[in-house]
């Protein structure tokens, strides 16, 4: 399994980087991408800042089972100014590849067209105007869409998302081995 998370300026540094840790327990390929091409430098929302990523230019979405949006309020404003994103957010729908989002980054999603009449939850607040049906809930797992409340659910969000590719069997593996049982 390869899934790729895509990191912009403004990223909510625990909704990536939690996430992206469970996702590497459960040993599956993950690709960190950036849209920004002038620097190679990628900087969180608390001023973390990372080095090292793959360019959005060279991805091909038939390598990749799954594509994750991070949140945060400035790294999410940053997804949706990139026609780029949303194009390839659209074409992982399309052929049918999971698409994961948290926090605020569900607002990409609809733009995307991806949320009608689909339910879906977001940190409060970001779901006015979207087009789905809002649930409020911590994690909500659709057949080709995961989407998170929050940073809180960072490590549910990664959890559902092994589940999803992986089976409930590594998923329960790789909680027991998080959660020192």
């Amino acid at each position: 399994m390869k899934v790729l998370i895509i990191y912009v300026d403004g990223f909510e540094d625990v909704e990536a980087l939690a996430t992206r840790d469970i996702l590497v327990r459960a040993k599956i390929d993950v690709i960190d991408a950036k849209i920004n091409e002038d620097n190679e430098i990628v900087t969180s929302s608390h001023n973390l800042s990372i080095k090292g990523f793959k360019s959005l230019n060279n991805i091909d979405v038939n390598d990749f089972d799954a594509v994750i949006l991070p949140g945060g309020s400035r790294g999410v404003n940053n997804l949706l100014k990139s026609d780029k994103v949303i194009s390839l957010v659209k074409e992982f729908a399309n052929k049918d590849k999971l698409v994961c989002a948290i926090c605020a980054a569900p607002m990409v999603l609809n733009k995307a067209g991806l949320l009608k009449e689909k339910r879906f939850t977001c940190y409060p607040g970001c779901e006015k105007g979207l087009e789905g049906i809002y649930t409020g809930e911590e994690v909500v797992v659709l057949d080709k869409m995961i989407t998170a409340r929050s940073m809180l659910y960072s490590i549910p969000f990664g959890l559902a998302i092994i589940e999803k590719l992986l089976g409930k069997e590594v998923r329960d593996t790789i909680y027991r081995q998080i959660a020192g049982l």
